[in-house]
C-alpha cells in the first residue's frame, strides 16, 4: 500500500509539516509552526496520528509541539526523534536551540518561537521502523548530528527533512553540523531507486533521480 502523505506549509521560512496515513497508523512529521492550522489540516485530511516524528530537533521543525500537546491533552501522541538530537527537546532544549540560532545568526527566531518542549517518548536509531508503518529510519547526519530520513521501500517514498531538498541540501553551519557527514549521507541517498519520491523539510517534492541529474 502506498502511504498517503499530505503537506502543510507553515512558518516564516516555509517549513513542511507532513501528515502520513498508512494502512494501520498515522503520524505527523516536523510540526514547526501554527498549531491551529495543523489541527485543522489533520481534521480536513481525516488523519488521526499516533506519533509525532521529528526528522531533527531544530526549533523551526518543533515549535508547534507544546500547543499541540496542550490541545491533545486527553490523547497524547508519542514524540520520536533520533537519540543524538534528543538534546533539542526537554530540559536541554532551550540551551541547545539558543546556541544553534545564535550560531547561525538568527537569535530573533529563537526568541520569537521558543516554548519549553516535552521530552521525547521514543528515541530512534538507524534501521528502526515507525510503529504501525513501513517507514524505516535512515540516520543521515550532517545538517544535525541526529538528522534522519524516513524511507518506505515498498511505496518508494522518502521524507528527507533538511538533508535533501529540491535543488539543494541542508545547511552545515550549525554547532552540530558536519559537511563531511552530510556528503556521505547524500551519497547514501543517491543509492536509492531514482524514482523514489522525496518529501523535503522545505520546498516542493522531488525525486532522487531528478536531484542526481542536476
Amino acid at each position: 500500500m502506498i502511504s498517503r502523505i499530505e503537506r502543510l506549509r507553515v512558518g516564516p521560512i516555509g517549513e513542511n509539516v507532513y501528515a502520513v496515513q498508512t494502512k494501520e497508523s498515522g503520524f505527523l512529521v516536523d510540526p514547526g509552526d501554527d498549531p491551529e492550522a495543523i489541527i485543522r489540516f489533520l481534521s480536513e485530511k481525516e488523519i488521526k496520528i499516533s506519533f509525532i516524528v521529528l526528522t531533527h530537533g531544530h526549533l523551526d521543525h518543533t515549535a508547534a509541539i507544546p500547543e499541540l500537546m496542550d490541545a491533545w491533552s486527553g490523547d497524547l501522541p508519542g514524540i520520536a526523534i533520533h537519540s543524538l538530537d534528543a538534546v533539542y527537546l526537554g530540559d536541554r532544549g532551550e540551551e541547545t536551540n539558543r546556541v544553534l540560532f545564535d550560531t547561525i545568526g538568527a537569535p530573533s527566531f529563537f526568541h520569537g518561537y521558543w516554548k519549553k518542549l516535552p521530552e521525547p517518548t521514543l528515541l530512534l536509531s538507524e534501521g528502526d521502523t515507525i510503529p504501525g508503518t513501513g517507514f524505516r529510519v535512515l540516520h543521515t547526519p550532517g545538517h544535525s548530528a541526529g538528522s534522519i530520513c524516513l524511507h518506505d521501500s515498498d511505496s518508494g517514498q522518502l521524507i528527507s527533512g533538511d538533508t535533501l531538498f529540491r535543488d539543494g541540501v541542508g545547511r552545515t553551519d550549525g554547532p552540530d553540523s558536519d559537511p563531511v557527514a552530510l556528503r556521505k549521507s547524500l551519497e547514501r541517498l543517491a543509492l536509492l531507486p531514482p524514482e523514489t519520491v522525496v518529501f523535503p523539510g522545505h520546498g516542493p517534492r522531488t525525486t532522487i533521480g531528478r536531484e542526481l541529474s542536476r
